[in-house]
């Protein structure tokens, strides 16, 4: 693979599937949406960036710590937004 990407659980047989529905959606064989159902299912969601004095503010008024927030705020979003490729 050319450009370096994140398979879900780093599983051969996802990393085998997304390999040649690429390699179909680079032929037009596959529409872009079609290839989009591939990539949530066998890619791993980017984490969305969070500007660090919102983490601060947070973990100030309610007492946590900073990357235990980080990741709760992206595993909400994911959740509540659907959100499978970065922002």
């Amino acid at each position: 693979m050319s450009k370096k990407i994140k398979i879900k659980n780093n599983s051969k047989i996802l990393e085998a599937v997304y390999e040649t529905m690429s390699g179909f959606h680079s032929c037009g064989i596959i529409t872009d949406a079609e290839f989009k159902v591939y990539q949530e299912g066998c890619l791993e969601p980017e984490s969305v960036k969070i500007h660090g004095d919102i983490l601060d503010c947070i973990n100030k008024k309610y007492g946590s710590n900073r990357k235990k927030l980080e990741t709760l705020i992206n595993d909400l979003l994911r959740k509540e937004l659907k959100l499978t490729q970065p922002v």
